[in-house]
């Protein structure tokens, strides 16, 4: 009965260890500027997947805006399955986690803006957030918050220019579909201007 038992124990363990499988993503990504006008012809790079898969230098594909601001993009990207918060910190709810990598320039530097979506029965919950290279080249250094002027600043230059956001703001954010489906993510994403502070 022992040995059943741990049998049992181990089939769960590797159950819940194995590895996810990659699934199907179509994205449509449209750039547009802060006055909701689109951004044509703008180089960006698009990277799917895991935080870590995003946050890859090479990473994803290279890709131009179209006359309207648009990119569309297919890949397989790995989806995790995870728990979230929401009006309440003791009610959690189950969502399928998917990251999204938009590499634009920020202030003469290359920053990558990690969109974090999260599909839930109710819908879709998205977070925005900007990192730029570290030394092993991978973007994972956030910008810095100042709480004392609700501004941010470059992580290697705390105290040089205070920037008023970080320098793009998720407008649009949708992802449907199934592991057996396929998924289908729409963004839009506005540029920002910044004024010194």
């Amino acid at each position: 009965m022992k040995s059943l038992l741990s049998v049992a124990a181990l089939s769960l363990f590797t159950l819940s260890t194995q590895p996810l499988r990659a699934e199907p993503v179509n994205l449509t990504l449209k750039l547009i500027d802060e006055a909701g006008k689109p951004l044509a012809g703008h180089a960006v790079r698009v990277a799917i997947g895991s935080e870590a898969e995003a946050s890859a230098p090479g990473a994803g594909q290279r890709l131009s805006t179209d006359a309207s601001g648009v990119v569309r993009m297919q890949a397989d990207a790995t989806v995790d399955r995870r728990s979230i918060s929401s009006t309440s910190v003791f009610t959690r709810h189950p969502a399928e986690h998917l990251v999204v990598g938009v590499e634009l320039d920020l202030i003469g530097r290359r920053a990558l803006y990690r969109v974090r979506l999260d599909q839930t029965r109710a819908g879709t919950v998205g977070q925005i957030n900007a990192f730029l290279a570290g030394a092993s080249g991978r973007f994972d250094l956030p910008l810095a918050f100042h709480a004392d002027t609700q501004s941010w600043s470059l992580p290697d230059d705390p105290a040089g220019l205070r920037l008023t956001g970080i320098g793009a703001e998720l407008k649009v954010h949708n992802m449907e579909g199934s592991a057996q489906t396929g998924r289908t993510v729409t963004l839009t994403i506005a540029k920002q201007g910044f004024k010194r502070r």
